[in-house]
């Protein structure tokens, strides 16, 4: 029997660089896909399913930063971290409780990116 997962949000392939501070360490990490709930992130080390982070990113328009937007933050949980070869370790982030600014901020990029 084959299962069908919906999914509540669609996502959208992107290359965002973006922030995660992990037990009070700012590291960095490379966003490949991001919908209105969360994202899927390429990082240097595992993290724990359930672990609680935070993220920051700034959406970006043709590659390049809008100096009049802020940046989006936001806490995380982080659902599932496998390897992916040489380039370290993926993840998927479920944005927990973005404020309503957040959620328009999230929701005009993805109209642009879709």
């Amino acid at each position: 029997m084959t299962t069908i997962q919906k999914r509540e949000h669609n996502r959208y392939p992107v290359s965002i660089s973006c922030e995660l501070i992990v037990s009070s360490q700012r590291l960095h990490a490379e966003m490949k896909n991001l919908s209105g709930g969360g994202a899927a992130i390429v990082f240097e080390r595992s993290l724990t399913a359930g672990e609680v982070l935070t993220v920051s990113f700034f959406l970006t328009e043709d590659g390049i930063e809008d100096p009049e937007r802020s940046p989006f933050e936001c806490a995380a949980s982080v659902r599932w971290s496998k390897p992916v070869g040489a380039r370290g370790f993926e993840a998927g982030l479920q944005f927990l409780s973005p404020s309503s600014d957040q959620r328009e901020l999230l929701k005009d990029f993805l109209k642009q990116a879709g």
